[in-house]
């Protein structure tokens, strides 16, 4: 397909094959919106995670409203969210912990420029962010309209373009002036001359040239699909599930679910010597066994419920019925497996204790628990909102509890209070993966303070990138450990 870019001064929506239109015209508001972008996620990537995380996500919030391409209540909430997991950069700084509020954050500002007025608009974008087309299509075409702004912005075509001009002409005639005048004083005078002999590195500045480059492709990416206003809507395809293969699907699913729960009752029932009997493991090894499968299972089972509801055809009202009836049965009975992986995890971890992979799976297996419910209520006709957007607001909340309760204290903590002053302490794993957050907690116990102490601290506690866990640590190692 060929598109065609209006002009410069085309008015806004203009035509593009008669099947897209852009929702921003080409202008030097743009541009200047993409340069602010940039040089916004460059002061948010080249440095540590804190303060200025949070002042990186503020300039793009700036440069997608003023550009035009952040609109309408809906994307200025989900802007607005986006500062949520921005603000946790600033509170926590374990790298994993950081990664996941990042993720956040860009998954915030996706929704923000791909979301549209009109029901169920969160549900749709994010159909439209997990589909290659769509999803790629006002990516590729943001380079058409930014080199399209490009020439509106060299032409002053709107009063942003101008005035950029006549600045930068300006420039072009101050700057000759300027560092003659200085080359002068500077030889005239020594205080001045020290005052102008600041360090640079040319190396720095390429990385930095190199870094709101980058970020201005991002920008241009996010803008691209904020401008875009979609294409003719696509025929839908054929959908080749029926209600009795579905039905068929749904009951196999319940039948294995089933017997998995009877056997787990059976288990209970019997006790030890009927494990021991039936499996040749002792109770303690099976019950702390196949938390992982368990939770992968309640995964594969979610995927088969939203493929069949989404590829399916329409079913009468007897054959509607009994779907929904399976559906739920699949629910319920794949809860109870979740809480059985959630026992089976707390069983690991007081046998062998915490650690990063089995705190985030038990948090995941709760989450997982939660879409369910959700799911539940959504096809019993009992949920009122999006469940699409229900579950964006849980995962926001649950991750938002996982900062504030700060995973590596707890992990630290309980390591501490249960292997302490023993050879079962795994000291090597709490200071070589454990990081500042948990440091305070750590200098708790005598072992593992030796070895923080014997390796020293270097904790970035300046207040241009403050964060919490950082300053914490720096100010437990000093009184622990001595600044010596």
């Amino acid at each position: 397909m060929t598109s065609t870019l209006p002009p410069p001064r085309a008015q806004d929506r203009a035509d593009i094959d008669g099947l897209t239109r852009w929702r921003v015209a080409p202008s030097a508001t743009l541009v200047v919106s993409l340069l602010v972008g940039g040089a916004a996620i460059d002061l948010g990537v080249r440095h540590p995670p804190g303060l200025l995380s949070l002042v990186a996500v503020a300039g793009l919030a700036v440069a997608g409203l003023r550009g035009g391409w952040i609109r309408g209540a809906r994307a200025r909430g989900f802007l607005a969210l986006s500062f949520v997991p921005a603000g946790l950069m600033t509170v926590r700084a374990a790298p994993w912990l950081i990664l996941l509020d990042l993720g956040a954050v860009a998954g915030l500002l996706l929704l923000a420029v791909t979301v549209r007025p009109g029901p169920r608009s969160t549900a749709r974008a994010v159909g439209r962010l997990t589909r290659p087309g769509p999803a790629l299509e006002p990516a590729v075409m943001s380079v058409p309209l930014v080199a399209a702004s490009m020439r509106a912005t060299r032409a002053g075509s709107d009063a942003i373009g101008r005035r950029l001009l006549r600045f930068l002409r300006g420039l072009a005639l101050a700057l000759p002036v300027a560092v003659a005048l200085a080359a002068l004083l500077a030889a005239a005078d020594a205080v001045f001359r020290s005052w102008l002999d600041v360090p640079f590195d040319p190396g720095t500045a390429v990385e930095h040239g190199i870094v709101i480059a980058m970020g201005c492709a991002v920008t241009a990416v996010l803008a691209g699909h904020g401008a875009w206003a979609g294409t003719a809507p696509p025929r839908v395809g054929r959908r080749l599930v029926g209600p009795t293969e579905a039905s068929v699907v749904l009951a196999g699913v319940v039948a294995v679910y089933t017997t998995f729960v009877a056997t787990q009752i059976i288990a209970i029932a019997g006790g030890a010597e009927y494990v021991e009997r039936t499996t040749a493991l002792s109770y303690a090894e099976y019950a702390r066994a196949g938390f992982f499968q368990l939770v992968a299972a309640a995964v594969l089972t979610l995927a088969v419920l939203l493929l069949l509801r989404r590829h399916r055809r329409p079913a009468g009202a007897q054959p509607a019925r009994r779907l929904v009836t399976l559906e739920l049965c699949t629910v319920g009975l794949t809860l109870v497996t979740v809480a059985v992986a959630v026992r089976r995890l707390f069983l690991y971890e007081a046998a062998f204790g915490l650690t990063i992979l089995r705190f985030s799976t038990i948090v995941f297996a709760g989450f997982i628990g939660f879409v369910f419910v959700v799911a539940g209520l959504s096809i019993a006709g009992r949920l009122r909102h999006d469940p699409v957007a229900v579950v964006l607001v849980g995962a926001l909340v649950t991750l938002v509890a996982v900062n504030l309760a700060n995973p590596e204290r707890i992990i630290a903590e309980r390591n501490i209070a249960r292997f302490g002053g023993t050879e079962r302490l795994d000291v090597d794993y709490l200071v070589d993966r454990l990081g500042a957050d948990a440091v305070p907690t750590m200098l708790t116990d005598a072992a593992v303070a030796a070895r923080l102490c014997a390796a020293g601290g270097e904790f970035d506690d300046r207040t241009v990138v403050f964060n919490w866990g950082r300053v914490r640590a720096a100010d437990a190692w000093d009184d622990t450990c001595g600044s010596g």
